[in-house]
């Protein structure tokens, strides 16, 4: 990822709660709601881009062995602050060479507000079916593009674009904008089946006054 992608979150880790919480991020408690029933407790989860460790937490609840990779130092130490009990690793997801974590042993990997910072997000799909054991799940959110949209009509724009920003020099990282039938393509090429998605939204008090939207999508690896 762009160094820029680290800096901004190192920047926000102390106020990142208090801040999605103003903004309506739900993200996290739709991933919790579709992909708990599909694991048991013991079982392991990993959460790519783990930030504070928001994601992670009800499955911690659950009794699963929860590990997060997150690229941000800051988030980092907010996580184990926050959380003790998640095992965390610093990594770039973007990293070609994989994570550093053992393949085949996961039955769960989460992701929330990641997969539009991702410059490789083909990559990002089959690192994790690597991570997955046979028939585990791959359950994440992505940043739609939505044609007409002020702010998500263009596939590619600023990560501050139409918000009142402080630090807009740590924000002038891209991020990237996909379509569900592009990301089920994607999902489909490396053998993922596409078992639900659905949009969900957030506010995030921009100029354009309207609401952007998230992808969730739930996916099974063969």
């Amino acid at each position: 990822m762009p160094a820029l992608v680290r800096d901004y979150f190192d920047w926000l880790a102390s106020m990142y709660d208090e801040t999605t919480a103003a903004c309506e991020w739900s993200a996290p408690e739709h991933i919790a709601a579709a992909a708990l029933p599909l694991i048991d407790p013991g079982d392991a989860v990993l959460d790519l881009g783990c930030g504070t460790g928001q994601s992670a937490a009800p499955f911690l609840e659950h009794g699963c062995l929860c590990i997060g990779l997150d690229f941000a130092p800051a988030m980092l130490k907010e996580a184990m602050r926050k959380h003790p009990d998640l095992l965390i690793a610093r990594a770039d997801l973007d990293q070609p060479r994989g994570w550093p974590v053992p393949p085949g042993v996961f039955q769960l990997c989460i992701s929330a507000g990641v997969y539009e910072c991702l410059s490789d997000p083909i990559g990002f799909i089959a690192r994790a079916k690597t991570a997955l054991r046979p028939g585990g799940y791959l359950v994440f959110t992505f940043d739609e593009f939505v044609p007409g949209h002020p702010a998500q009509g263009v596939r590619v724009g600023r990560a501050d674009s139409g918000i009142p920003n402080p630090v807009a020099d740590l924000a002038a990282w891209n991020l990237h904008r996909h379509s569900i039938d592009r990301v089920a393509g994607w999902l489909g090429d490396h053998g993922f089946q596409l078992l639900y998605h659905r949009q969900i939204e957030a506010d995030i008090h921009s100029h354009f006054g309207v609401p952007i939207y998230y992808r969730l999508v739930v996916s099974q690896a063969p």
